[in-house]
């Protein structure tokens, strides 16, 4: 009983976040009055329910009601709500059926890696920036009932849509109960991708590329830990088929839903904030890169409309029952309702969600895109030398010895990067055949746009985004080779399956090495199984003990925040830990004022040090804490915990 009792909680505070998320959806769809195919319906629901959710949990951190009695009620209160509305709603239409061994093959894959993922997630989260800031800042959230407003982070100045989901999830199942809420959107992204071939006539590129998509292992081990990175492709991908459905049928609740979307996913990610203007350039754009049918609403779907020769066969459902066919209203572009029309509820949904995360920093922080702009926005806070010193260091790639070195990292080997997108990527270049076609120029320019975030950091994570664009768009280009989709499907799905990684890819690969069987069933008791991960939670017993509950604590290095239930201060993180960080270095360097240097850190409100014996003052106070008049409280792992007399 006591295994099962954290097992139960951790699945229903992340079943819970979702069937909120889930209710939510289906009471703003039927408030607009927007009808979609069956699956279509439930997953549009979700991913605009959890932009709800999102919001309505930031109002509550706000007010300082963030409490699981809260989220208890109003959440059953929604579902109930939802169930209610929908009693006598009519059945909704089924979209185009998939042909027969695509959806035999797709069940197979994405069932096999879907158990995998669940258990990694149902283990506790050991994610480096899981454990770090996401959860860091949701368990902050979690103890004072809402914002911390005097704890200052450049992690907590960004816009934390998905937080505000993990913070729901966290009040019933703690930690992994979050990284559950990812898996949903992690689950949810190819499923969109099925539906999107299978609407617009093409459904073995949309099945092909998502099991690319669920297969590719950067994503698998990004989704099944407490992260916002498939959260962020889902949304964008969702938004991207929006805009498709909307294309020629003009709807201005299916484009304010469209921007609902794009101001979540700069809600949940800055470099998610692109969705924005891409939508509005391809409302003003489209004809000349959009299908040459209408987005497929209106467009009758049958064995002569596959554009596979699949003969997929359906009834033509509608996007949305207030939808109008194009008509004599109808702009020189084929697009009712003219440019502006059109962008003013694309901008109407993209305020609603993303505005309030603006809003917060420019009253709380004087810059309302902290912690970037600073020149623009000057601020105690943060420098824009540091900001200009942190992001130099996210663009540096190690040093390789040619191209192809690189790319083989990134899709292969993953070892001198964090993670790789897996081998059925080695074929990308081939998407640009897609090009012959206008479906494959919009994927392309989406995933073109979405990857510039890449560009800017290091992290294989980065590229998720683009992913599917460009996944879509290789299965566009390789259609007509007779066999090579399935051929290349499974062999990615093999090759990346995490008993065969072994045999080939970097064995410090960021990604998902089995089924963590004994961890997710508590068979391995939780504290030891994340004391092997996580160095720093060795610490957490002593540093509660030794350090009041308003106290703080000084490191030169990011930790394990989630975990240790006090507020620590890293030195990048803010002018303030700059300001500590100089002020200790200088003093060992000079070996001179270290009782000094330790007393004006004591001033700032930092009464304890968290020191790694790589950090630049460790070897002097380890020698002379006398002379800093530090006392030594604990050490594991090569960190020490001091206290300032």
């Amino acid at each position: 009983m006591a295994q099962l009792l954290p097992i139960v909680s951790v699945i229903f505070g992340g079943a819970f976040t979702v069937g909120v998320s889930w209710a939510l959806g289906w009471l703003l769809l039927g408030r607009l009055r927007l009808r979609f195919h069956r699956l279509e319906g439930t997953l549009f629901a979700f991913v605009a329910g959890s932009a709800c959710l999102s919001l309505a949990t930031f109002v509550l951190c706000l007010i300082h009601q963030a409490r699981w009695p809260v989220f208890l009620v109003g959440g059953a209160g929604a579902m109930l709500w939802a169930g209610w509305g929908a009693r006598h709603d009519p059945p909704l239409p089924p979209l185009a059926a998939m042909p027969r061994a695509w959806r035999i093959l797709f069940t197979a894959v994405f069932a096999a890696f879907f158990a995998c993922y669940f258990f990694n997630a149902l283990a506790p989260e050991i994610s480096p920036d899981g454990s770090g800031y996401h959860l860091g800042n949701v368990a902050r959230y979690w103890r004072h009932q809402g914002f911390a407003w005097d704890y200052h982070s450049l992690y907590s100045s960004f816009s934390q849509g998905m937080e505000m989901l993990f913070l729901v999830a966290f009040c019933f199942g703690r930690h992994p109960a979050a990284a559950m809420v990812h898996l949903a959107f992690q689950a949810a992204l190819p499923l969109l991708m099925v539906s999107y071939g299978r609407r617009f006539g093409v459904p073995r590129a949309g099945a092909f590329a998502a099991l690319l998509i669920y297969a590719c292992p950067v994503a698998g081990i990004a989704g099944t830990s407490a992260y916002n990175d498939l959260a962020v492709a889902t949304l964008l991908f969702a938004g991207f088929y929006l805009i498709q459905v909307e294309y020629d049928n003009y709807c201005y609740k299916l484009l304010f839903l469209i921007g609902l979307l794009a101001g979540f996913s700069y809600a949940i990610k800055y470099t998610a904030g692109m969705a924005f203007p891409l939508a509005l350039g391809l409302t003003k754009t489209a004809r000349g890169l959009a299908l040459p049918q209408a987005a497929g609403s209106l467009a009758k779907t049958g064995p002569s409309a596959d554009a596979e020769g699949a003969g997929a066969g359906s009834a033509s459902p509608p996007a949305a029952d207030n939808v109008r066919k194009a008509g004599p209203g109808v702009d020189a572009e084929g697009v009712g309702g003219g440019w502006l029309r059109r962008a003013l509820p694309l901008t109407l949904g993209a305020v609603l969600t993303a505005g309030p995360w603006l809003v917060r920093n420019w009253i709380w922080l004087g810059n309302p895109v902290a912690p970037f702009l600073n020149s623009w926005f000057p601020n105690p806070y943060w420098t824009a030398a540091s900001e200009h010193q942190y992001l130099a260091g996210l663009s540096q790639y190690p040093a390789f010895k040619s191209y192809w070195e690189f790319i083989m990292q990134i899709t292969v080997l993953g070892g001198l990067v964090p993670g790789m997108i897996g081998p059925a990527f080695l074929l990308l270049p081939l998407s640009l055949l897609a090009l012959r076609h206008s479906h494959g120029r919009r994927l392309l320019l989406a995933g073109a746009v979405y990857a510039i975030p890449a560009c800017l950091n290091t992290e294989i994570r980065f590229l998720i985004p683009a992913l599917p664009f460009f996944a879509l768009a290789l299965g566009l280009a390789m259609a007509e080779s007779w066999g090579a989709l399935p051929a290349v499907a499974l062999l990615q799905a093999l090759l990346c399956w995490p008993a065969i990684m072994d045999t080939y890819c970097d064995r410090n690969a960021w990604r998902v090495r089995g089924f963590e069987l004994r961890a997710a069933l508590r068979l391995e008791p939780e504290p030891e199984f994340i004391s092997s991960h996580v160095g720093d939670y060795a610490l957490k017993a002593a540093i509660e003990q030794a350090v009041p509950v308003r106290g703080r604590i000084f490191s030169f290095a990011g930790r394990a925040a989630a975990y240790i239930d006090r507020d620590i201060v890293v030195s990048y993180e803010s002018s303030q830990g700059v300001l500590v960080q100089e002020t200790l270095e200088n003093a060992a360097a000079t070996d001179s004022g270290q009782r000094a240097a330790a007393l004006k850190v004591k001033s700032l409100g930092l009464g304890y040090l968290l020191v790694n014996a790589s950090d630049a003052v460790a070897e002097n106070m380890k020698d002379h804490f006398n002379m800093w008049g530090l006392t030594k409280l604990a050490e594991e792992n090569g960190t020490t915990l001091y206290g300032i007399d």
